[in-house]
């Protein structure tokens, strides 16, 4: 698995230079001819490997030495081009950027034949995709020595494959970074003790018993939810939005309720500021309104797609009541103050994910570890039979620590099929 004479600064060069392509734009990339032939070689040695997943796509860890440090770079002319300044800090970023004597890669790759499409991925990074759908790009790319190491790591696999001591072989050695599986939020925080004061520095340990209680007692669904609100208007809406802010004692309280909102929401309203502030019915003809496009109302608390905190006005045949949504684990305490000022107010409201932030709270919290190479976000499809919504990657700094506490899921185990042959002319 360490197959052909790429070393790690030379396979990561590959892989950053490639990943940097728009693979999805308008133009479809080409490749010359000795890099074609070897990917054709490549797709066909494939098919000698079952695929994991229902798209066909195959998947197999590759690994890489690291080689002399020479592959990284000439000490001297580095220097010269100002880029160090002595021998040993070049030496110390070649042992930083590659401390590993081998480092692993998940390669992933598939093929639909009759779209003509054809993908790999290298270190979760996509790298080569031919699809003859589209236009192809003006310029072909000349990668036949990588692709050869790709055809020489997969060979390797297959051999072991067919030895049976592929998949052991990685349960045994499979470094934890590219692992993925679970820590308790409790076992994160006694290792980090300083995020853990962080977190709570904004909440008191009455708030945080008083949430939990809540958050745990509510409903799994919306619909069983018995209180609801006969009526609303804007002003209403503003001045729920007003008692969270004041919770969490955000600027500009002094302000109407309605001058807080375009303080801190996002501000794409879809119209809300101009009707009528206290009329139910202008209220009602705006929430129904399908022509609204684009706008983000409900983001009263603005952010990321996955860092604000979103507070939505439903109706349904028993009247209105708030949708109150905020899991990322940076915007937790806006969120659970807002419910508390909310639930206080005896305003009915439902907190999406409740029962996974009162665990959060409580320190019961499962939190996700995805591989080196993932982005720690919406990655629930990692953890198909738990309900996870916080990610992270295993850190490098003290990861020794960590290790006794997390649990690891088995990786999916490969198997050869018999080849049928490949084409991709």
């Amino acid at each position: 698995m360490c197959g052909g004479k790429l070393t790690q600064p030379k396979v990561d060069g590959y892989i950053s230079w490639l990943r940097r392509n728009d693979y999805f734009g308008m133009a479809g990339y080409i490749y010359d001819d000795k890099s074609n032939e070897l990917l054709n070689e490549l797709f066909a040695l494939l098919e000698q490997i079952a695929p994991v997943s229902e798209n066909g796509s195959r998947s197999l860890w590759l690994r890489a030495e690291r080689g002399p440090i020479e592959d990284f770079g000439n000490a001297a002319d580095e220097i010269a081009d100002g880029n160090y300044d002595s021998e040993a800090e070049f030496v110390e970023a070649w042992e930083s950027w590659f401390p590993e004597e081998v480092k692993w890669y998940q390669f992933q790759a598939v093929e639909d034949k009759p779209e003509g499409f054809r993908a790999v991925s290298l270190g979760h990074s996509p790298v080569i995709v031919q699809d003859k759908r589209r236009e192809p790009a003006r310029w072909p790319l000349e990668i036949s020595e990588f692709v050869q190491w790709l055809i020489d790591g997969v060979r390797e696999c297959i051999e072991m494959l067919k030895a049976g001591t592929y998949n052991s072989f990685i349960r045994e050695h499979l470094p934890p970074q590219h692992r993925t599986g679970t820590i308790l939020r409790k076992d994160y925080w006694n290792i980090r003790p300083e995020e853990r004061a962080s977190f709570f520095k904004n909440i008191s340990p009455a708030d945080v018993a008083e949430f939990i209680e809540k958050a745990s007692s509510q409903a799994a669904e919306q619909e069983p939810y018995s209180s609801r609100l006969s009526s609303m208007t804007a002003n209403d809406f503003f001045r729920f939005c007003a008692m969270g802010y004041a919770e969490n004692k955000y600027d500009g309280c002094d302000k109407t309720p309605k001058e807080q909102y375009y303080l801190h929401a996002d501000g794409r309203d879809d119209g809300l500021q101009d009707i009528e502030g206290n009329s139910p019915e202008a209220f009602h003809a705006w929430l129904h309104d399908r022509q609204r496009l684009g706008g983000h109302p409900w983001e009263v608390c603005r952010g990321g797609n996955s860092t604000h905190v979103s507070l939505q006005v439903v109706e349904d045949d028993r009247g209105y009541f708030l949708y109150l949504a905020g899991d990322a684990w940076n915007r937790t305490i806006e969120t659970v103050k807002f419910y508390l000022a909310l639930t206080r107010a005896h305003v009915p409201v439902y907190l999406v994910e409740a029962q996974a932030l009162a665990d959060r709270l409580a320190e019961k919290e499962k939190i996700g570890i995805v591989p080196e190479g993932v982005i720690p976000a919406y990655c629930g499809n990692w953890f198909p039979n738990e309900h996870i919504i916080d990610y992270m990657n295993l850190p490098d700094e003290d990861r020794d620590k960590f290790l006794p506490f997390c649990t690891w899921l088995e990786e999916q185990p490969v198997a050869l099929q018999e080849a049928e042959g490949s084409s991709f002319e």
